[in-house]
């Protein structure tokens, strides 16, 4: 979560940032959109290191970065330092996105996985809501700068809870849990007792193979049918929650009069939308997966979920018609209960049933891309953060001047039919998924 709530926690005080450095409304928006860039460039990057040295090294040393980042956007004297800082910002804050989605594949197995990933998407998308309710509070009692001290506060406990309690959960490096590698003082302490098995850590050890960076990695996955065609569905699914989120402050002010503190309250509607639907998909997915083995099991027996002819993207897409057609009937009638004058509380709850369906299909996404490649869950989820961040800094930029252009209505309505265009890829994921997946680990046994 500490990406993406960095990412909009000071949304609400960009007028304070604004008159109080003197610059322009283009100017710290771009602030807005940099940001985005380097949350979507970075995981790449630390995604290959962590899928190849651990989680434990790139968490710590990440985030230290991005403390130091906010100490410094504190202290800002002047507009250059703000954008290059929080430029290092996002390079410090997104590991946390890759490496967290690559310890989920660690330590979960597909008939779980659902789950797992439902309380994983929960920081992704909560971060964007609270980050505005908190940016707010601290914005009009405050002042913009006590951001940035919250957000260090924050990293620091960080760092202190990952340095004490997460072990290392690289299989290749710790295997099932019992090696020993970027240790916890807890675990290093137990060693040096003679409580952990050391034969099977020397045996781990021993095992270990040279490793080969290839920080092009994720890049590449996107060059393959299945993931892109995945990536685009949710990437698109992704923009249509941001255009939300980015035209709420604006929009809630011109048609309601709310300040910031009551524009802020008003993301917790979203908020609390995230978390039931990140839970609720989550035990839906790994119910969908059951139902799915067993009858995969009566028609193949002696096979099992393992097996090529296993129909995973049936397995994921089960149920995630009823989502697809909450968020796009409601997205368009979100922009036209603007022009109807519609009573705030018939917009705070369009907004949680959005955002409930929305994180719902973000986590059916994510848990199929790492069950397309679950020994690289950090490299794959980094893919997927890349698209997603991209199109998310795109409708920072077009939603506000689309609406100027042809109003709410008519802006949300045209985001809602390119969500409709995108339900093809489920087509063609259905249809052609099996045959690119099988196609793909012939040739990894070649």
């Amino acid at each position: 979560m500490l990406s993406p709530l960095t990412a909009n926690i000071y949304l609400p005080a960009l007028n304070q940032i604004q008159k109080d450095l003197n610059i322009t409304t283009e100017q710290v928006n771009l602030t807005v959109t940099v940001y985005l860039i380097f949350q979507a460039i970075s995981p790449t990057f630390w995604g290959t290191l962590a899928d190849a040295y651990g989680r434990r090294i790139v968490l710590l040393g990440t985030v230290a970065v991005y403390c130091g980042a906010s100490i410094g956007l504190a202290l800002t004297p002047n507009y250059a330092a703000l954008l290059v800082l929080r430029m290092l910002q996002a390079f410090g804050s997104s590991s946390v996105i890759a490496v967290g989605a690559g310890v989920v594949s660690d330590v979960a197995d597909r008939k779980k996985r659902g789950s797992y990933f439902g309380f994983y998407s929960i920081g992704q998308l909560l971060g964007p809501v609270i980050g505005p309710v908190i940016g707010g509070v601290l914005a009009q009692k405050l002042s913009w700068r006590w951001l940035f001290w919250i957000l260090l506060i924050l990293g620091a406990i960080s760092i202190i809870f990952v340095s004490l309690f997460v072990q290392e959960t690289l299989r290749t490096l710790v295997g099932n849990g019992s090696g020993y590698y970027n240790p916890t003082p807890f675990q290093w302490l137990a060693r040096r007792r003679g409580k952990l098995d050391e034969a099977k850590i020397q045996e781990l050890q021993q095992k270990r193979q040279p490793v080969k960076l290839n920080f092009f990695q994720p890049f590449l996955y996107i060059l393959q049918p299945d993931v892109a065609v995945l990536l685009v569905f949710s990437g698109i699914c992704y923009t249509n929650f941001y255009c939300y989120l980015a035209s709420l402050t604006k929009q809630f002010n011109l048609h309601y009069g709310l300040d910031e503190l009551q524009i802020g309250l008003c993301f917790i509607c979203t908020g609390v939308g995230t978390i039931v639907g990140a839970i609720l998909e989550g035990k839906v997915l790994d119910r969908d997966y059951r139902i799915t083995s067993a009858r995969f099991q009566e028609t193949h027996p002696g096979s099992d979920d393992k097996s090529l002819d296993f129909p995973i993207f049936h397995a994921r897409f089960r149920t995630l018609w009823v989502h697809l057609i909450i968020v796009e009937a409601l997205t368009i009638l979100y922009g036209w209960c603007f022009i109807l004058n519609a009573h705030l509380a018939v917009m705070l709850i369009i907004q949680f049933f959005v955002s409930a369906s929305t994180v719902a299909i973000m986590t059916c996404s994510q848990t199929l891309l790492v069950d397309l490649y679950p020994k690289k869950g950090a490299s794959i989820s980094a893919s997927s953060n890349l698209i997603r961040c991209i199109l998310g800094a795109i409708a920072t930029v077009f939603i506000d001047p689309g609406i100027e252009g042809v109003g709410t209505g008519w802006m949300f309505t045209i985001v809602a039919l390119v969500l409709v265009v995108s339900n093809i890829c489920l087509v063609i994921l259905l249809k052609y998924g099996p045959k690119w997946k099988r196609r793909r680990a012939e040739k990894e046994l070649e």
